[in-house]
């Protein structure tokens, strides 16, 4: 029997840009802040030629508020990607519940499809609901963190419509932080089975720079670490990662970045291991960044080969309304976007080599 890889990836209302954001993630206080009651985006059939087909668009997304009970509820979709198949959309029910300053208090979501069984006089079917459940201490700092996975399996009598309804939960894990005076977290301590253990752990100079990050086994033994290292301006200027594998009293050098700064663009360079078991395929990535923390350009070295990418915008009254990646193999992708008269993400549009390939649409109330 063939495996085949699955990747999911969940559609999100925002494309994230490091000047003005084209559109918010859509929280409990975006709502507000826009004064939007709700949210939708569809994408758009397109023909071969990259013009609009007639028939129906497909949700992509559907978000809206609930003032009275702090609460934002919809759909989503994610893509599952298959490498030998066809990839398809799922959609999922979901329901975040927040408090009056905007933290989010539990996040629940469960499939929109479910499968009717029919076996010995009964109808049965499952939900299986995701759950996440917040807590905070009172400098709004994140105390706890439960993930839960809820079984529901439901039988009804096909005479009688009796239905019987088993409820359990899966294997929660519950994570949890502690922090020093200065709000910065010192420790990650995770829980499963009812066994706690020290997962990730922080350490700070006397400057209340992070010099060291280090992670855990469920036995607390050292995994993996990183240290920190700062210029005379307090900018990183270098990163060290160790492989980890400290429980085999081996642990061996994983990667390196440095940082070169300028008025105009800050220069990331990792420089990978690719030696070890646990190499990486890249020996080398350099990516640049503009002042505004703009993805400028990008390369990938292998021993052998270099994958390389230009970004350039357009930006019009603080609002991106063109992005263009230019690949070395001279592919040219360009994303377009254009805003409603609230300044809001109107439409989204995707080009590869000047024919339109993806069209998102945008709607509000």
């Amino acid at each position: 029997m063939k495996i085949f890889p699955i990747y999911i990836l969940t559609f999100l209302s925002a494309v994230t840009f490091s000047q003005t954001s084209n559109e918010p993630n859509w929280t409990y206080s975006d709502f507000i802040e826009n004064n939007i009651k709700k949210v939708s985006s569809y994408s758009i059939p397109l023909k071969r030629n990259g013009k609009i087909k007639r028939r129906d668009s497909t949700l992509l997304l559907t978000k809206q508020v609930d003032m009275d009970s702090n609460t934002v509820f919809g759909v989503n979709s994610s893509l599952v990607v298959v490498t030998h198949g066809d990839s398809y959309l799922t959609w999922n029910r979901f329901k975040d519940f927040y408090n009056q300053k905007g933290l989010i208090l539990k996040e629940t979501s469960s499939s929109l499809e479910t499968t009717l069984k029919k076996e010995f006089g009964f109808i049965s079917y499952d939900v299986n609901e995701g759950e996440i459940i917040y807590e905070y201490d009172n400098q709004n700092n994140l105390l706890r963190k439960e993930f839960r996975t809820i079984n529901n399996h439901y039988s009804i009598h096909k005479s009688t419509k009796d239905t019987f309804h088993l409820k359990s939960i899966y294997r929660p894990q519950i994570y949890e932080y502690v922090y020093n005076l200065d709000n910065n977290k010192l420790k990650q301590f995770i829980t499963v089975d009812s066994i706690r253990y020290l997962n990730i752990e922080w350490k700070y100079d006397q400057e209340k720079r992070l010099v060291e990050w280090v992670s855990y086994t469920g036995e607390e033994e050292i995994h993996t670490k990183r240290y920190y290292f700062y210029d005379n301006q307090n900018r990183l200027k270098k990163q060290v990662d160790s492989t980890g594998w400290y429980i085999y009293k081996k642990p061996s050098w994983n990667s390196t970045k440095t940082y070169q700064y300028s008025p105009n663009a800050t220069a990331e360079t990792i420089t990978y291991n690719t030696e070890t078991g646990f190499g990486h395929f890249y020996k080398k990535e350099i990516t640049v960044y503009d002042s505004n923390n703009n993805l400028i350009s990008e390369c990938k070295f292998t021993e052998g080969t270099r994958e390389h990418s230009d970004h350039s915008y357009k930006w019009e009254k603080g609002k991106l309304i063109e992005k263009t990646e230019t690949n070395l193999d001279g592919q040219i992708v360009v994303q377009k976007f254009i805003y409603n008269n609230r300044n809001l993400l109107a439409e989204k549009s995707e080009y590869q080599n000047g024919k339109r390939i993806e069209l998102i649409r945008y709607y509000y109330k």
